[in-house]
């Protein structure tokens, strides 16, 4: 059975290489505003994160290269996914 063919667009950061177009999901109930993650992907160069009402939101998706630091950055896990961004119709945070 032949596979399919995909095309993405890739970032390279940190020696790696990572597709774009995923985005951060951030559950505002867990969500503290600490700006871990906001701090942490300023720091790398995304700039994706801004904290909102004081909860982390992706403010500027577009920018996001998909590496998931900031879900290593969360101290209570409230960023669990990454989920593919589409600028029709981006996902909604739970």
């Amino acid at each position: 059975m032949p596979g399919k063919t995909v095309q993405t667009e890739t970032a390279e950061a940190f020696g790696r290489t990572f597709i774009k177009g995923n985005i951060p999901e951030i559950n505002s109930v867990r969500c503290l505003g600490c700006r871990n993650c906001v701090n942490l992907c300023k720091k790398l160069g995304p700039n994706v994160l801004d904290i909102v009402d004081g909860v982390a939101k992706p403010v500027r998706p577009q920018n996001c290269i998909g590496d998931g630091a900031c879900m290593l950055s969360c101290p209570t896990k409230a960023i669990f996914l990454m989920s593919k961004y589409d600028p029709a119709a981006p996902p909604v945070a739970v």
